[in-house]
């Protein structure tokens, strides 16, 4: 089905929910993730004592692209993402902290 979408021009987005432990990083169940032409993973942080929302383009075949990690927030207006997190590290292992 996807393939057929496709061929019509259409735009998929798909969704995964992984289930992890902060030590093992996985881009997608199964083994997939060779399929996709882009990976978008996010995740929650506890960052200065707060919950935060944590984004980063992990691939993006065909393209040169940004892998900063970005906080982003939902709002009324829609996405909006922050400025890349270059003072923390460890943030994807579930350790973050600054630099």
């Amino acid at each position: 089905m996807v393939g057929a979408l496709i061929r019509l021009g259409v735009t998929v987005l798909m969704t995964a929910e992984l289930t992890e432990s902060y030590t093992e990083l996985r881009l997608s169940p199964h083994g997939i993730s060779f399929l996709t032409d882009g990976i978008i993973l996010q995740r929650y942080a506890e960052m200065d004592g707060e919950l935060k929302r944590v984004m980063v383009v992990a691939k993006m075949r065909g393209f040169d692209h940004h892998k900063q990690l970005r906080l982003y927030e939902i709002e009324e207006q829609g996405l909006v993402v922050g400025a890349p997190l270059s003072d923390y590290a460890g943030i994807m292992v579930g350790e973050p902290h600054r630099k």
